[in-house]
């Protein structure tokens, strides 16, 4: 950690400690007060005040990452809401069991050291247990809890030291099988790939044998060319066999990923007001398991993008004359060239393709020049650039524009392909090709400035020949049209920034294109020569090059000469949708430079969370003002001017949600970017916030600062 980060932390421990004695204080005077007052029906103010005390600790807590601390406090939380409500009622049993969660968060409050480590406590893990119950007895038994309370001991009791080991090391009885880690695995297959270089060098030194035998007529020449057509037939075989075994070992079905899929979409449904049914086929195919642990997350992504953005609500489908319950499918596909595809289609709304092409353009993506001007393909294939995203509201998980394009880089990486197909208002599928097996792989050997570089052909839609005058410019983007289709064209060594060399600028030869393609994005490129196709291996650049751009890593040649893999997707990325790309000049569309120093209010209680937003925000390169709760932060906006609001959902006299909306009613605040960061995490508490007006809801426990400022800088 820089010294920076350890004086921040310093500052912000020593701003919690103050905080939290406050609130500490404040909780153990209302509880008094609470039990002084008599049973059972509580003073509701002192019930509020100490409910907004233990919130305002837990999120002071979370803030400097005191865990410990937090989840007491949530659990407590929990009580004082059930009793603010009416929901529970006060009891004896339940003082004693808060008495003694206040024991226990005075010892924690005390032991904390000044990194920011908490302190050790074994009642900790009891003591909640004791709140959770005490809080599930009050419900159900209306306060008469008295004799169900279990005793609270002094520390927790643990089971006896290796009896989970003594359990587990049960031998078990399995014919003919033992036990290999997969990593052992994943190393012998690794070794084995590289024969793939030796059926490489066979087919090389065969050519060359072929040439000097038909050069010389020599009858020996001519029997030693054919054993070696003989050898290597028995070679490739035996190399593809013992590869194949190797790989089989490593293959796993589909159905070890997707068997979550249906809790997933059902809690999922339950929290959006949804119904969806789910339908998963042929999950048996088998894939490289290293494929399928790469891929999981990105399936599941999708899947919660089909349930959140694609499918309706009971009440949406009834009103557009479609079934109330929504479906989703998911199949799995073997393909040819052992391939696997994975199709993941709902009949929800369709892709809204006017958002894809505001997002797009608000972030730089494509300019307004374009539009109308794009293909449908086009205009979907923009869901998998970076802060693209038609989302009417960022959260924690959606409408960053993220997703889609982690989800489009992994498949890249993983050598395969996603496709995406959209009809409105009837459904939106999507369509995964990976490989069965990573590591080998086809490729197009290729020639830029004289130097060897290969192409994966699972890029290669195909390549032609054309004139330099079919080169023409639209819109200041050089194209050129094949089938009738407009494709965008740059050279290759421009492409990778090669430098030019002395070649033949006779307007009349022919030039090689290659028109490559990666998630529905097309590009044509000029290359000096194509020269054939070849089994390799990718081998990675190592930590002293893994910076490199543009290469993926480098294979080996049948001739024993090592060339470098091209990064089609990162290059595709970085040229496609650029309206103002011409030759010899290419745009950092990456790239947000500030108009100005922009200004943002932070509305926040606590002081510990309100100097930890200040300080990241003020990092991000904005000006910052605060006010300590909603009542201030209304009064601060209408008498000074800011880009930007940032603020709390639960403080005293006005919360987050009273804030936004009076913002909101406000004319000359409807364009005011609002982002809630709260501890709620509720999916109502979700919808609210989307409907009082705000344009980002981050919850506390899973934000990060980049993700802050990255929200941040997406609406401003």
């Amino acid at each position: 950690m820089s010294n920076d980060q350890d004086e921040f932390l310093k500052e912000l421990l020593a701003d919690f400690r103050i905080e939290a004695t406050e609130h500490y204080n404040s909780i153990l005077e209302g509880v008094l007060l609470l039990e002084k007052n008599g049973l059972p029906i509580p003073d509701k103010s002192i019930i509020e005040k100490v409910y907004r005390c233990t919130h305002s600790l837990k999120g002071a807590a979370r803030a400097v990452n005191l865990l410990d601390i937090e989840k007491l406090c949530m659990a407590a939380e929990t009580i004082f809401n059930s009793l603010k409500k009416g929901e529970s009622v006060l009891n004896p049993s339940l003082f004693d069991v808060l008495y003694k969660a206040l024991d226990v968060l005075k010892l924690l409050l005390s032991n904390y050291d000044k990194t920011g480590g908490g302190g050790t406590n074994t009642n900790l893990v009891q003591i909640i247990r004791h709140l959770e119950f005490v809080q599930k007895s009050s419900l159900s038994q209306a306060g008469n809890i008295e004799s169900t309370v279990p005793e609270l001991a002094v520390s927790v009791e643990t089971e006896p030291a290796g009896k989970e080991i003594r359990e587990k090391d049960v031998p078990e009885k399995e014919d003919d099988t033992i036990r290999i880690s997969s990593g052992k695995l994943n190393r012998l297959l690794r070794e084995t790939e590289d024969f793939v270089v030796v059926k490489s060098a066979i087919e090389f030194y065969k050519k060359e044998l072929a040439q000097i035998s038909s050069r010389y007529k020599d009858e020996n020449l001519t029997y030693i060319y054919e054993d070696m057509v003989r050898f290597q037939n028995i070679a490739n075989r035996m190399v593809d066999d013992l590869i194949i075994g190797i790989k089989s070992t490593l293959l796993s079905p589909f159905s070890t990923i997707l068997n979550i899929v249906p809790k997933i979409v059902r809690d999922l449904s339950k929290e959006s007001s949804k119904s969806i049914s789910v339908s998963i086929k042929d999950d048996y195919y088998e894939i490289d398991r290293r494929i399928l642990e790469e891929i999981k997350d990105p399936i599941i992504h999708l899947i919660r993008n089909c349930v959140d953005h694609g499918i309706e609500t009971i009440r949406e489908r009834e009103a557009k004359g479609k079934p109330s319950q929504g479906n989703l499918s998911i199949t799995v596909r073997k393909e040819a060239d052992r391939k696997i595809s994975l199709i993941i289609e709902d009949d929800g709304k369709g892709i809204d393709s006017e958002k894809i092409l505001k997002s797009a353009v608000k972030n730089g993506i494509i300019d307004e020049s374009r539009l109308g001007k794009m293909s449908e393909n086009e205009i979907y294939s923009l869901i998998f650039k970076s802060g693209v995203s038609s989302s009417e509201m960022i959260t924690e998980i959606s409408g960053r524009g993220l997703g889609m394009a982690i989800v489009a880089e992994k498949v890249s990486n993983l050598g395969g392909t996603i496709d995406v197909k959209s009809r409105k208002g009837l459904g939106t599928t999507f369509t995964i090709t990976l490989p069965q097996t990573i590591a080998t792989f086809r490729g197009i050997i290729i020639v830029v400035e004289g130097k060897s570089y290969m192409v994966p052909s699972i890029f290669l839609e195909r390549a032609i020949l054309i004139k330099p005058q079919e080169i023409k410019s639209i819109g200041g983007r050089n194209v050129i049209t094949v089938n009738g289709t407009t494709i965008g064209y740059i050279s290759m060594r421009e492409a990778l920034g090669v430098e030019k060399g002395k070649t033949d600028s006779n307007s009349d030869r022919y030039l090689n294109v290659m028109i490559l393609s990666v998630n529905n994005n097309r590009l044509a490129f000029s290359v000096d020569e194509i020269l054939e196709e070849q089994e390799g291996i990718v081998k990675e650049l190592g930590p002293m090059l893994n910076q490199l751009k543009k290469i993926t890593g480098v294979t080996i040649l049948a001739n024993g000469v090592i060339v470098p893999v091209i990064n089609i997707n990162e290059i595709i990325e970085k040229i496609s949708f650029n309206s103002h790309y011409e030759a010899g000049q290419e745009r950092n569309i990456e790239a947000q430079p500030e108009n100005g120093q922009k200004k943002i209010l932070v509305v926040e209680d606590s002081i510990t969370v309100r100097t930890m937003l200040k300080t990241i925000i003020e990092n991000g390169g904005y000006i910052v003002k605060t006010a300590f709760d909603g009542q201030d932060g209304l009064e601060t906006l209408l008498n000074d001017s800011f880009d930007l609001l940032v603020t709390d959902i639960e403080m005293p006299r006005m919360n987050g949600f009273e804030l936004t909306e009076k913002v909101r009613e406000n004319s000359a605040f409807t364009d005011l970017p609002i982002i809630l960061v709260t501890t709620l995490d509720k999916p109502e508490d979700k919808r609210r916030g989307l409907e009082s007006g705000a344009n980002a809801y981050i919850v506390k426990g899973s934000f990060e600062k980049s993700n802050l400022i990255e929200t941040i800088r997406r609406l401003i």
